[in-house]
């Protein structure tokens, strides 16, 4: 079964249908042997052959991820002891800890991404499966793309898990912590929440087709704005560390160097790369892509290619700058004694996080149809 884009046409009972990442008409074939079409100009994926039973196996899958939640968070994940005196959190407390020090907005983007998105996320997906079967037939397939496309876009629970074992490592070298076995809840969770959308493919019903006019200003205006906030997202502290009421001030890098001089040189590699590399290479990628479209060089059609690629990338990593902000949740949720122990964030958190937002509602505002205008 081939399951077509959503701006398909019909000339003369021949089908083409619009590539959404560069405009160009493309006709419809039998895919034979292959598993999708690919856009002629750039290479894009335009429609696949697949079964029904993959929105059967999604179904299946959201509702698995929906009941693995529940009891990923109702004990604690994870636990720290310290001079007899032991800490734990569960995943709800972490994902709200900054709030009680007066990061709200952090907080909220914390609980969102983490927990509310991705539980929406598995209900759109049933919801789908349900009026495929003619069942809610009332909803209109428009309003559950978007909402899939917006919950896929901005749920971050790999990031997450990430997180946890980063803090695990981190203060596995200072004392005693534990992560208890509802861990496994979480991974199982995990794994079928992301296999319930490998088995929703863009095809007629979840295809969004980009709407902005001032697409290229809008996202200039974003990149440079997140340039100016990557400053001061790494000057200020992202959080401090008080043990025995000695207070150490980290910024990203200095706590970076920090776990390379204690012998942890792959976290600080992790953290270095997903806190530095990945916002940097974001912005300056998305900054390459519009000033070559502006002042036209590598503007050839390989190096469109190769700049809708780039773009492609950019997007697909863009959630996992956030692991910095997961950790410093975590860690402040679960170390809160404030005559023995305590981590509290630093002002970086909200401008770091604002970079993050911002880098993503950019490659969202972006019409990559742009590239292959040769007016820009």
């Amino acid at each position: 079964m081939i399951e077509f884009a959503m701006n398909d046409l019909d000339k003369n009972n021949i089908k083409f249908t619009i590539c959404h990442h560069c405009g160009q008409e493309n006709q419809i074939v039998d895919l034979g042997s292959y598993k999708k079409g690919l856009c002629s100009q750039c290479f894009s994926s335009l429609y696949y052959k697949h079964s029904k039973l993959n929105f059967k196996f999604a179904f299946i899958y959201a509702l698995t991820a929906l009941i693995l939640f529940i009891p990923s968070n109702i004990y604690p994940i994870m636990s720290f002891e310290l001079v007899g005196n032991e800490f734990s959190v569960t995943f709800i407390q972490s994902a709200i800890a900054l709030h009680d020090q007066g990061f709200d907005f952090v907080s909220l983007v914390i609980f969102l991404t983490a927990f509310v998105f991705p539980i929406m996320n598995s209900f759109v997906v049933i919801t789908i499966y349900l009026k495929k079967i003619g069942i809610l037939d009332f909803i209109k397939f428009k309003s559950l793309n978007k909402m899939y496309n917006f919950t896929k876009k901005t749920s971050f629970v790999e990031v997450y898990l990430l997180a946890i074992v980063v803090g695990y490592i981190k203060l596995d070298d200072i004392s005693d912590v534990i992560i208890h076995d509802n861990i496994y809840f979480f991974i199982a969770y995990i794994i079928f929440f992301r296999l319930s959308m490998n088995n929703i493919h863009t095809t007629r019903e979840f295809l969004s087709k980009k709407k902005f006019g001032n697409s290229y200003s809008l996202t200039f205006a974003l990149i440079i704005t997140g340039l100016l906030l990557y400053i001061p997202a790494n000057y200020f502290t992202m959080m401090n560390i008080s043990k025995f009421g000695n207070i150490t001030p980290d910024t990203i890098m200095s706590g970076i160097m920090s776990l390379a001089n204690n012998g942890m040189i792959e976290i600080a590699i992790i953290i270095f790369i997903a806190s530095i590399v990945i916002p940097l290479f974001k912005l300056l990628g998305m900054l390459f892509i519009l000033l070559s479209m502006k002042y036209n060089f590598y503007n050839n059609r390989i190096n469109k290619i190769y700049k809708l690629k780039l773009y492609k990338f950019i997007d697909f990593i863009g959630k996992w700058s956030i692991l910095d902000i997961y950790m410093v949740a975590l860690l402040t949720s679960l170390i809160k004694e404030e005559s023995i122990a305590f981590i509290e964030a630093g002002s970086a958190v909200t401008y770091f996080t604002m970079v993050i937002l911002i880098t993503i509602v950019a490659t969202t505002t972006f019409d990559t149809k742009l590239i292959w205008n040769k007016n820009e």
